[in-house]
């Protein structure tokens, strides 16, 4: 029998021994809902393509709840990251 050991799979054995401790958290992910291991106990989406999604549903409610113009917030984020303040 072929045992493939990818990261997933590891993930899942530690978490099956040692439960939500040790660096292994079982958790589902709030964009797609997909249960996922996670090394850190504050992850919240299974990949970089949930939290983009997460993102952008973020900041598409904060643009219609403050009335801003797409630009206006490019032009603010674009001043905060030159100057290195926030």
């Amino acid at each position: 029998m072929l045992m493939v050991l990818t990261r997933q799979t590891l993930l899942a054995a530690t978490w099956r021994r040692c439960g939500d401790c040790r660096g292994c958290y079982r958790r589902a992910c709030l964009v797609c809902g997909r249960m996922f291991y996670a090394g850190r106990p504050e992850a919240r989406y299974c990949r970089a393509a949930c939290r983009q999604r997460a993102y952008r549903r973020r900041l598409k409610v904060r643009l219609r709840l403050g009335g801003a113009s797409r630009s206006a917030h490019r032009r603010t984020v674009g001043l905060r990251t030159r100057d290195g303040g926030g």
